[in-house]
């Protein structure tokens, strides 16, 4: 059966639902089970009333749910996020999938939310780098060959600075290509080497770059927090936790964490030592976990821990947004100044030989 859905998941289109569907569905999902519809039901309801980009899929997913797919399943058909997927699965194993989907839904929304003002802040400026960058093509081609053409038959000396200036406004717009050029077929390689790499060499590439490792711990965290509060909720112990990540062969960072929590336990490590050499976990997660073993209430310290998770993913977003616009800003208005000097300075000087 798993085998089935990592055949078919490969040849889903990448956008079936968008990100703001995703987070109605679960929270309309939730109400209808909370009012007594059986699971397949609540998705025979919601397939007819939610923008699903795909026929194909929809039939599918009302096939499977005939065969008694369950909800991570279809999430899973539908694209939803690795995260969302495994702590849904998780929640079903242990019955608490109406207590879990409104977590689930907090997640989307704040990544969402983070999303839309990240593209909002950087869509103004990026047409204004835009706009610039088309106006000095035509200004190269047009207005500033006429503009040397005259310094140089009225004998007009240009200096260093503007001879570096010149360059730099002439060079511009194909070295942002080139550089956009060269910038993809990186991400492109990268892509095709990283997803071929063992976990525990992706976890060391991932840590090892300065922004994306803050994000990447901190989404881990979140990860590890959730699931975990299921876990000790339902009186799981970590040996029996070892045993079900285990058991997830289509996710490699589970059976990569279970070896570790393993090897840990078999040599008289405790949870929070354990995590402590990981170190893809915020530190704080093994503040709270010590917290939480020592007052017996771990599954609520680990609960909260990963609300708080939430709102620092999103504030560091926000901090990484208002850094962004006036960088980008900056750039333009140095462009600007370089353009206007290389035009004008030379007609001083030219102004200053008629004299």
């Amino acid at each position: 059966m798993k085998h089935q859905w990592n055949v078919i998941s490969k040849f889903i289109p990448c956008v079936i639902l968008s990100e703001k569907d995703k987070i109605t569905l679960l929270s309309k999902l939730k109400d209808l089970l909370e009012h007594g519809f059986t699971l397949s039901d609540s998705f025979n309801f919601l397939l007819q009333h939610t923008n699903i980009r795909s026929l194909n899929i929809k039939a599918l997913i009302k096939g499977e749910l005939q065969h008694g797919a369950d909800c991570s399943q279809v999430l899973k058909l539908l694209r939803y996020p690795q995260t969302i997927v495994m702590l849904i699965y998780f929640a079903e194993m242990f019955g608490d999938l109406t207590v879990t989907l409104p977590h689930a839904q907090e997640y989307l929304m704040k990544n969402y939310k983070t999303k839309k003002r990240l593209l909002k802040t950087l869509q103004y400026p990026l047409l204004l780098l835009s706009i610039f960058t088309i106006m000095l093509i035509v200004l190269n081609h047009t207005i500033i060959p006429e503009f040397q053409n005259l310094y140089h038959s009225m004998g007009v000396e240009i200096s260093l600075t503007q001879r570096y200036l010149s360059f730099i406004i002439l060079n511009l717009p194909s070295f942002l290509f080139y550089l956009l050029i060269v910038a993809l077929i990186f991400i492109i390689l990268f892509y095709l080497v990283y997803v071929k790499l063992p976990i525990n060499h992706k976890l060391k590439i991932m840590l090892s770059i300065p922004i994306v490792s803050k994000f990447y711990k901190l989404y881990k965290t979140f990860r590890l927090s959730s699931e975990f509060s299921l876990f000790y909720k339902n009186g799981i112990s970590l040996h029996k936790i070892v045993d079900i990540y285990s058991q997830q062969k289509d996710d490699n960072y589970l059976t990569y964490l279970a070896d570790a929590l393993s090897t840990g336990t078999q040599r008289g490590l405790n949870l929070s030592e354990i995590l402590t050499k990981l170190s893809c976990f915020e530190d704080e997660l093994v503040i709270f976990i010590e917290e939480g073993e020592k007052k017996g209430h771990l599954e609520v310290e680990l609960k909260l821990y990963s609300e708080i998770i939430i709102d620092k993913i999103q504030q560091s977003m926000q901090f990484i947004i208002k850094f962004i616009q006036p960088c980008i800003f900056l750039i333009i208005a140095i462009m600007i100044v370089s353009l206007y000097l290389v035009i004008m300075l030379p007609m001083f000087d030219l102004m200053q030989t008629i004299k």
